[in-house]
């Protein structure tokens, strides 16, 4: 009886021995990716690692903001399709207009108020417009910085014959600062698109050219399917993915 309680007993220190190894081999991050040994990146690579998820962070921002001006560029096109509306509406003869006269201050009013409401909403479509353009300012900070240290790589290749260059798995980086540089023109393109519909988008007449550009501002033309491949391929290299 006794041997079998003393088997018991060292069972249990056994168990309570593993316990705290398990513990001790935690990882700095809870989202691990097989292909980076996390233990071992140089300061370069974190801070390329950082770059990649401050990318991803802009561009999920970026989202936003475009889906909140597209909202407001639909109210502008339909406030001004109403007061074109209105207008086509008021062209009358002399006697039509004689007869209606007293109704002609309640359209006047009516027509002062929307002209209030198309005035907030293109307030609120360039106010968006200057968030974009906050957004697109740190994406060139981003891309400087990754220039900065592929400099500094190379200068550190120039005296270390074994450096590589390799910082994740396949990648240089010359190649993380060139993907930077194209995701970064592609928003500076976009940008100048958002400009140009916040600022005429308003005093535009034609039905055909408002919802041409208040698609484009939905839709993005600039990017495509191009800007998601860069940003996921940035992502799965540097273990985000």
């Amino acid at each position: 009886m006794s041997e079998s309680s003393s088997g018991k007993g060292s069972g249990k220190r056994r168990k309570s021995s593993g316990t705290p190894r398990k513990s001790d081999s935690s990882s700095p991050s809870p989202v691990k990716s097989p292909s980076v040994n996390y233990a071992k990146l140089s300061p370069m690579a974190k801070k390329v690692r950082d770059v990649a998820a401050d990318w991803h962070n802009l561009i999920q921002r970026w989202e936003v903001l475009n889906t909140s001006g597209a909202s407001v560029t639909n109210k502008i096109v339909n406030c001004k399709l109403t007061n074109i509306e209105s207008s086509d509406a008021a062209e009358m003869t002399v006697e039509q207009t004689a007869a209606v006269s007293a109704a002609g201050a309640g359209e006047a009013a009516d027509a002062d108020g929307m002209s209030k409401e198309l005035e907030v909403c293109c307030n609120q479509l360039t106010d968006t417009y200057k968030a974009m353009a906050k957004l697109w300012e740190k994406m060139e900070k981003l891309t400087s910085n990754l220039k900065g240290q592929w400099e500094l790589q190379q200068y550190q290749s120039d005296k270390d014959d074994s450096e590589t260059g390799i910082l994740f798995q396949t990648w240089p980086i010359q190649h993380f600062y060139e993907v930077s540089a194209e995701l970064s023109e592609m928003y500076s393109k976009e940008l100048k698109l958002k400009q140009a519909i916040s600022e005429n988008i308003a005093h535009l007449s034609d039905r055909h050219t408002m919802m041409f550009l208040a698609s484009s501002w939905l839709h993005q033309p600039y990017m495509g399917n191009r800007r998601d491949i860069l940003l996921e391929s940035m992502l799965v290299e540097t273990g985000h993915r």
